[in-house]
């Protein structure tokens, strides 16, 4: 199964609680919702991001993640 996902990024300059950047999207695949899940961790960790979150939405993933300083 492939799902999309939505990252909205927040820069260093606006950690903690400022607002994040436009979304951008990027798909992933992976056999089962968990593997979906953990897929778009995987990707957002290995583009060097500190992941606040992930969680699935009515039309595919949705994460927030902080630039690194």
């Amino acid at each position: 199964m492939e799902r999309t996902v939505k990252v909205f990024l927040i820069p260093a300059s606006r950690i903690p609680g400022g607002p994040p950047e436009p979304a951008r999207e990027f798909t992933v695949e992976a056999g089962s919702i968990d593997g979906l899940h953990d897929a778009a961790h995987a990707k957002l960790i290995d583009e060097g991001y500190r992941v606040r979150s992930v969680s699935f939405g009515p039309k595919g993933l949705v994460a927030y993640v902080e630039e690194s300083k």
